[in-house]
C-alpha cells in the first residue's frame, strides 16, 4: 500500500472546489466569488487563483477577462462531442480490458457494483456516483494502455459533472444500475462485443440524460 499523499494547500483548494462544481454547489455557469470562497476555505488569493488556473487548465473552470472567474457552461455539441468520444475511449477499453480480467477482478467489480446498489438504495448519490466512476475507472485501468488511460484522466471531471447531472434523476440512476449489471454479466462470460456494445449503449444512455437536462433547462 502507498502511504496517503501529503496535499499542498493548492491541492487542496483545488479538491475542494472541484467537491463543489461536481456536487453542484457551484452550478454550471455560476460565477466564482472570490472573496466568498477564500473566506469560507479559510485561504489566501494566491494559492486559490493558483488552483483556478489548474482547473481553467482541466476545461472546468473560464476565465473571463474583467469580469472573473466562472464555472464553465457546456453546449449541447460540447456535451454530444463529450460522450461520442467518451463511447469511442470506453469502449476499446473494455476490449483491452475485457482479456486481462481474472476471477479476482470480476469479484471486485461486483464488490464495487454492490457498495453503489447499497448507497442508492440508501439515497445517497454521492456514494452512488462515486463507486460509478471507480467501476469505469477500473475497466481502463485494466486496459493496460497508458495512452488510453492518461486521455480518460484528463476528461474525468468533466465526464464526473455529467454523471452528477445524470443521476439527479433516480429513474435514470436505477436504470444506470440495471446496465452496469449486465455488462458485469458480460465480464463474467468474458464477452468482449456483448461487453463493449452494453458500455456504448450505457454510455449513450447517460449521454440522453445529460442533453435532457439541457432541453428541460431551455424550455424554461
Amino acid at each position: 500500500m502507498n502511504a496517503p499523499r501529503h496535499l499542498t494547500l493548492r491541492e487542496r483548494i483545488y479538491e475542494e472546489i472541484v467537491r463543489m462544481i461536481v456536487s453542484g454547489e457551484l452550478p454550471s455557469g455560476a460565477p466564482l466569488d472570490e472573496k466568498a470562497l477564500t473566506e469560507k476555505l479559510q485561504v489566501s488569493r494566491t494559492p486559490f487563483r493558483e488552483a483556478l488556473g489548474t482547473l481553467a487548465k482541466e476545461g472546468l473552470i473560464e476565465i473571463r477577462p474583467y469580469r472573473g472567474f466562472y464555472v464553465r457552461s457546456f453546449s449541447r455539441k460540447e456535451v454530444e462531442d463529450l460522450y461520442e468520444l467518451r463511447k469511442t475511449l470506453e469502449c476499446f477499453a473494455v476490449r483491452l480490458a475485457v482479456p486481462n480480467m481474472s476471477d479476482r477482478h470480476i469479484q471486485a467489480f461486483e464488490r464495487i457494483l454492490d457498495e453503489a446498489v447499497a448507497a442508492l438504495e440508501a439515497g445517497d448519490l454521492a456514494v452512488y456516483g462515486a463507486r460509478d466512476r471507480v467501476f469505469h475507472e477500473t475497466i481502463a485501468e485494466l486496459s493496460d494502455n497508458a495512452a488510453l488511460i492518461e486521455t480518460l484522466n484528463r476528461l474525468a471531471l468533466q465526464i464526473q459533472i455529467g454523471r452528477t447531472i445524470a443521476n439527479e434523476s433516480r429513474d435514470f440512476a436505477q436504470r444506470a444500475a440495471r446496465e452496469r449489471d449486465e455488462i458485469l454479466a458480460a465480464f463474467r462470460a468474458r464477452d468482449i462485443a456483448r461487453a463493449s456494445a452494453l458500455m456504448a449503449a450505457h454510455i449513450a444512455d447517460v449521454q440522453r440524460a445529460v442533453l435532457e437536462r439541457f432541453h428541460n433547462e431551455e424550455a424554461k
